[in-house]
């Protein structure tokens, strides 16, 4: 990939470029904007779709996207949490884990497919079970009240 070098600028600008003062903890351009409520989230996962965009266009497999999208999933939607997702935000760092799944895919492709069909996998059993746990507590719920009523 001829721009990866640019993706990584990228990456480090909206994940790492700032330091937060007396600390060693470093937080980027998404951290920063994800505190403006309502659309911080939304606009730094829009921003962190660019990288997303670039692996497509270069052709990078199907299920590394994949991962790719959940990473950006779980940054805009556990930033949404107000506190606990700006921490988690700086935290995480999508953007760079993006930026290592596209080198680990360049660099050992069959190794990179095999690793993250396994993590999709796995994330598909977890959620999947934590919908059904919800549907079932909620029926619990449901005719518990019910009985109650009754």
């Amino acid at each position: 990939m001829k721009n990866i070098k640019q993706l990584e600028h990228w990456a480090w600008l909206l994940d790492n470029s700032i330091r937060i003062p007396g600390t060693s903890i470093k937080m980027g351009l998404d951290s920063l904007i994800g505190l403006i409520p309502g659309i911080g989230d939304i606009t730094g996962g829009a921003f962190s779709s660019y990288i997303l965009l670039q692996a497509v266009s270069t052709g990078v497999a199907p299920v590394i996207i994949a991962r790719m999208v959940v990473n950006i999933l779980l940054d805009t939607l556990i930033g949404m949490i107000p506190l606990v997702g700006d921490i988690f935000d700086i935290a995480f760092k999508a953007n760079l884990r993006n930026i290592e799944l596209i080198t680990d895919y360049y660099n050992s492709p069959r190794e990179a497919i095999t690793r993250n069909t396994i993590s999709i996998v796995l994330i598909s059993i977890s959620l999947i079970s934590a919908l059904a746990l919800i549907i079932w507590i909620t029926f619990k719920i449901f005719v518990w009240l019910i009985n109650a009523i009754n």
